[in-house]
């Protein structure tokens, strides 16, 4: 009796641990490209979270579902997975799918900034192997998996090739890349004579005008590399430059230094009169060159083209200075000096020799000035030339004298000399005194005629007497 029950009791046993046994299911998530584990990706077991894969992308889950049931993994980058299985199932394998995203590439110039199109750009990664040429706008396209990185070559012709990579971590993404010409070459233009920049200089390839150089003397011209071109720059008042140059594949700096042109100039020197004026000193650029010869001439000499400064001295003549560009059109510059001033002291004075002080002199109705108490004035007149001086003076007569300045002199004196006028009131004095010493004289005379005649009839009279 006992032993039936004990066996009775083990059988209930052994079928309710048979009703209660659970399942362990284990979820392993893989990339569908490269298959490895997908960590952190979301797990649902009939549409309810249950957690989440580890490091090595498994999740264990046990339960005692007899039927089936639906399993779902999530993960950010990836499309959802969704599927049906077995309810004794004990393993199972979820390929993920990544989900897609836009590339885009714009592709520019690296000096001017300008879009390229035409340029092939090529990418390849997991699952990607494609190729597009870049629109109008430089622009190529590409629809590829995310979370990855790609490989991106960028070819054009006349541009260096490039390779970059990107990783694709958001649904849209925007990339530029910079490339640049391997078909450059800069023409460096310098002045010789100071070895600055030379702006303005016209650079020619083949007989092809490409350009004139910036305020910095570079051109920056495209040709293709490994080849000869004959080039030739040039710029008013410099010497040309012409050469066949082989241009290398690593070449892109071409420096040139132009000197400037040489022309003869010869300087003459004349007078206001038109006359040649010899010894005088002549100096070019502030630099002594020598002196004019009897025909008013200088040597001749080689200046380089551009501006030069020119200076004629000589004694007794006002200093000449100009300024000329040199540039081949002219090769006789003319220098018109004009007389020097003279340093002139004028003295007035009368017939007697005494100084005239408060004298008024002026020349061609220019005041010059009033004498001081010595009958002096001082004054800068041009040499060379007639003067006609006139002195007024109160007590004086006026006065017109004509002197002349001799050319070149450099001081002189000058005496002006003016008569007294007559005094009015002593003329008249000296008028009565002589009419009064006339009268008198002619009274005196008249007085001494009728005393005369008396005195003989007093005579006669008497001599009668006596005789009677």
């Amino acid at each position: 009796m006992n032993l039936r029950r004990i066996i009775a009791l083990a059988l209930i046993l052994t079928t309710l641990c048979c009703i209660v046994q659970a399942t362990t299911l284990t979820i392993t998530a893989r990339d569908e490209f490269d298959q490895t584990p997908v960590e952190g990706a979301s797990v649902y077991i009939n549409g309810a979270y249950i957690g989440s894969t580890n490091s090595d992308g498994q999740y264990t889950y046990s339960h005692s579902f007899s039927d089936s049931l639906r399993v779902g993994v999530e993960k950010s980058g990836y499309k959802y997975l969704n599927d049906l299985i077995s309810g004794s199932k004990t393993s199972f394998f979820a390929e993920m799918k990544r989900e897609k995203g836009i590339l885009s590439i714009n592709v520019l110039d690296a000096d001017t900034l300008e879009a390229l199109s035409g340029a092939v750009v090529k990418i390849s990664g997991t699952g990607t192997d494609d190729s597009e040429a870049t629109d109008s706008s430089g622009e190529a396209v590409f629809e590829v998996p995310l979370q990855s990185v790609y490989v991106i070559e960028v070819q054009l012709p006349r541009y260096d090739t490039i390779q970059k990579t990107v990783e694709m971590d958001q649904s849209t993404k925007k990339v530029d890349y910079l490339i640049k010409r391997n078909d450059i070459i800069v023409f460096q233009v310098k002045e010789a004579e100071n070895g600055l920049p030379l702006p303005g200089t016209s650079v020619y390839i083949e007989g092809i005008l490409q350009g004139t150089t910036g305020s910095d003397g570079r051109l920056t011209a495209y040709i293709e590399h490994e080849r000869t071109y004959d080039v030739r720059i040039q710029k008013d008042e410099y010497q040309v430059f012409e050469e066949s140059h082989f241009f290398g594949s690593a070449e892109v700096i071409y420096p040139v230094t132009l000197s400037k042109s040489l022309y003869p100039i010869t300087l003459s020197v004349y007078d206001s009169e038109k006359r040649p004026v010899e010894y005088a000193e002549i100096y070019i650029d502030a630099d002594y060159f020598g002196k004019s010869d009897t025909y008013g001439r200088s040597g001749v000499t080689n200046l380089i083209a551009g501006k030069h400064s020119f200076e004629v001295r000589k004694t007794g003549y006002e200093n000449w200075y100009n300024e000329y560009t040199i540039d081949g059109t002219d090769d006789n510059i003319i220098a018109v000096i004009e007389y020097g001033k003279s340093d002139v002291t004028l003295f007035v004075e009368d017939r007697d020799h005494k100084a005239v002080p408060g004298a008024v002199v002026k020349s061609d109705n220019n005041t010059i000035g009033v004498t001081d108490s010595s009958g002096k004035i001082t004054t800068q007149l041009l040499s060379g030339q007639d003067y006609t001086f006139d002195v007024t003076c109160k007590g004086y007569k006026d006065a017109a004298v004509l002197k002349n300045v001799p050319k070149g002199s450099t001081e002189m004196e000058i005496v002006l000399t003016i008569e007294k006028e007559m005094d009015i009131v002593f003329i008249g004095g000296i008028a009565l005194l002589i009419i009064i010493v006339c009268a008198a004289v002619f009274f005196g005379l008249k007085r001494f005629s009728g005393l005369k005649k008396g005195g003989s009839k007093g005579r006669s009279g008497r001599k009668g007497g006596g005789t009677l």
